[in-house]
C-alpha cells in the first residue's frame, strides 16, 4: 500500500485530501485483514452453491465465489446473510476436501 505525502507547505484543502485518501487505503487494508481471518468458508463456484452449501452463514463468515481465484469474495455481516465486499481475493491453503475424490486403486492393470 503507498500513501501521499502529506506536504506542510500546501494548502489545507490538499492536506485534507491527501489525508482522506490515506484514510481511505488504510481503511481497505484493514478490512482485507479482518477478511483473512480463520473463517474461511472455502471456494465455490457460484453464490448459489454458497448460499446451498452454508446457508446460514455466522458474522465474520467469508467465503470466495468463482472458478478462478482471485475471485470475489463475499462475507457475513447481518446473521444468516452472504454480501459480496466488492473486493478480490483467494490464494494461501483452500480446503478442497468434498471437491476432490480420490479413489483407490488395487490393481494399476485395470486403469490401463
Amino acid at each position: 500500500m503507498e500513501l501521499n505525502t502529506v506536504i506542510k507547505t500546501g494548502t489545507w484543502s490538499d492536506a485534507a485530501d491527501r489525508i482522506n485518501s490515506n484514510f481511505s487505503k488504510t481503511s481497505t487494508e484493514v478490512e482485507k485483514i479482518k477478511l483473512s481471518s480463520t473463517r474461511s468458508k472455502g471456494l465455490y463456484p457460484t453464490i448459489e452453491a454458497l448460499k446451498a452449501a452454508i446457508p446460514s452463514p455466522v458474522v465474520g463468515d467469508w467465503a470466495i465465489v468463482g472458478k478462478t481465484i482471485p475471485g470475489p469474495i463475499f462475507h457475513c455481516e447481518t446473521k444468516g446473510v452472504w454480501s459480496a465486499t466488492g473486493m478480490n481475493g483467494g490464494g494461501g491453503s483452500i480446503d478442497l476436501s468434498g471437491y476432490v475424490i480420490a479413489e483407490e486403486i488395487d490393481d494399476v492393470t485395470s486403469i490401463l
